[in-house]
């Protein structure tokens, strides 16, 4: 994180592990070098982690929060001010968030927000431009400028006795063809003969890297956190936990997740057991998603799966499909 900082430059060729050679885990600094993006983000989690195992074996049972995480937006010279590609921003930060959700840390604060950011001078401070918002670049769209519908809910029995209990259960907010709609489906028109034309990259809208930090995460638990992870080239968020005794019905397991990640017709949801809701919340001029979760007691898991993009999109990728891939995607029969 720091080397990102200081160098303004998303390295995803090698990386250190700072952390091992201050606690003298290695015979030479040189066994310290990380290869390759992979080993780099498993490097930056073992750090945090290591810190987070160590606090816990010198100091006790108390959270830990990291005060101060981010990255330098400038990187490369300004090149995503140049031409609108934010990915090393992205990369950079879904690295620092995937080493904090595999760390066991408590919480943490982003460095910064700076109400008067602009491409030209930054943070107005110490030559910084670390702020998540910028007044040259776009806010992201709410759900409802994007016309998009309240979610939807699923419906099992807690008790695994019952029929109704679902042992392994998958819900989709994206639709299916049934009966009743099927000629609504026949009717509506899904795919596109010719890919869309790729445009100029300034004119595409940057966001400052904000589907790297706006992320599912774990709000409430009934029971013990196991573990947590959203993987964003997926779109994927995952948690287990070990619940003592069935949800009650005033206190369910809560997450967050994001209307960006999670658009309304674009989201499925597994469960290993029980029932789920979709509640939301008007907070200002956006809406604050909730799935809140009643399970049973014993290990459990979830998995809740968004809307792929492309970097700064806002749109599902399958836009730029071409009509085969399109076909591969749907599950289409050629006849």
């Amino acid at each position: 994180m720091a080397f990102t900082l200081m160098t303004k430059h998303w390295n995803r060729l090698y990386n250190v592990d700072v952390i091992g050679i201050l606690r003298g885990k290695y015979l030479t600094p040189a066994f310290a070098i990380k290869i390759g993006e992979t080993a780099i983000r498993n490097c930056l989690r073992d750090q945090l982690h290591f810190l987070r195992q160590e606090s816990l074996d010198l100091m006790g049972n108390h959270p830990a929060i990291l005060t101060e995480i981010g990255i330098p937006y400038d990187m490369d010279d300004k090149h995503a001010y140049k031409t609108g590609d934010y990915s090393s921003q992205i990369s950079a930060m879904d690295a620092n968030h995937y080493a904090i959700e595999g760390s066991g840390m408590n919480g943490f604060s982003v460095w910064t927000y700076m109400a008067m950011n602009i491409h030209k001078w930054g943070d107005h401070w110490n030559g910084e431009d670390l702020s998540i918002y910028s007044l040259d670049d776009p806010e992201l769209p709410t759900a409802k400028s994007l016309g998009q519908n309240s979610q939807n809910q699923s419906s099992t029995s807690l008790d695994r006795t019952s029929p109704a209990f679902s042992q392994s259960r998958t819900d989709s907010l994206s639709g299916s063809i049934n009966p009743n709609n099927v000629k609504q489906a026949l009717c509506t028109p899904s795919i596109s003969v010719n890919p869309a034309s790729d445009a100029d990259p300034s004119s595409q809208p940057g966001y400052r890297a904000a589907e790297a930090y706006i992320r599912p995460s774990p709000v409430v638990v009934h029971g013990n956190l196991g573990g947590y992870g959203f993987n964003l080239q997926n779109c994927l968020f995952t948690m287990s936990l070990t619940s003592p005794t069935p949800t009650p019905e005033n206190a369910p397991t809560v997450v967050y997740f994001p209307e960006f990640h999670y658009p309304s017709m674009h989201t499925d949801v597994t469960v290993s057991g029980g029932k789920w809701a979709i509640d939301t919340e008007e907070i200002g001029s956006g809406i604050v998603q909730y799935l809140k979760w009643w399970h049973a007691e014993g290990d459990q898991s979830i998995e809740i799966r968004g809307a792929k993009r492309k970097a700064g999109a806002i749109v599902d990728t399958s836009d730029d499909e071409a009509y085969l891939e399109q076909c591969r995607r749907d599950a289409c029969i050629l006849m």
